[in-house]
């Protein structure tokens, strides 16, 4: 699935695999990134039940047009989303961050892109049924 927020801006999000030692809700995702401001790939895992949980909120956001939703990859800091309305009058912001840790020597460094984006309400309804579409199988697992 891909997000286009702009000409040049973008988010993509590919399913890599479900399961992983026993843990068969997992999710793996390749999820790459692309701003004025830099350019990211990282492959994460999320947990299938967050995913799920992060379906049903965008359904909700989408029909309240109110609140937020969220997710986050297994291992902290290499993947955040978040989808939140920002006042009454149909303004959302939403917010990613991608990372990657590298260790040099005994040492770990992040490389981190986080960015923001503005939503209008009809550009909401179309992220959130990319996502529900496109991860269809996972909310109905």
């Amino acid at each position: 699935m891909q997000i286009n927020f702009n000409n040049s801006d973008y988010l993509e999000i590919e399913l890599l695999s479900r399961g992983a030692s026993n843990y068969i809700y997992d999710c793996n995702l390749l999820v790459s990134f692309k701003s004025d401001i830099a350019s990211i790939s990282q492959d994460v895992w999320v947990d299938g039940y967050e995913l799920k949980s992060f379906l049903d909120a965008l359904e909700k956001l989408s029909s309240n047009l109110a609140g937020e939703a969220s997710i986050s990859s297994d291992s902290p800091g290499e993947l955040l989303i978040l989808i939140k309305s920002v006042d009454t009058s149909g303004h959302f912001a939403f917010q990613i961050e991608v990372g990657k840790q590298t260790f040099i020597g005994p040492e770990h460094f992040w490389s981190k892109v986080t960015d923001v984006f503005p939503l209008e309400t009809a550009f909401l309804d179309v992220v959130c049924q990319e996502f529900i579409s496109y991860f269809s199988d996972v909310k109905n697992a």
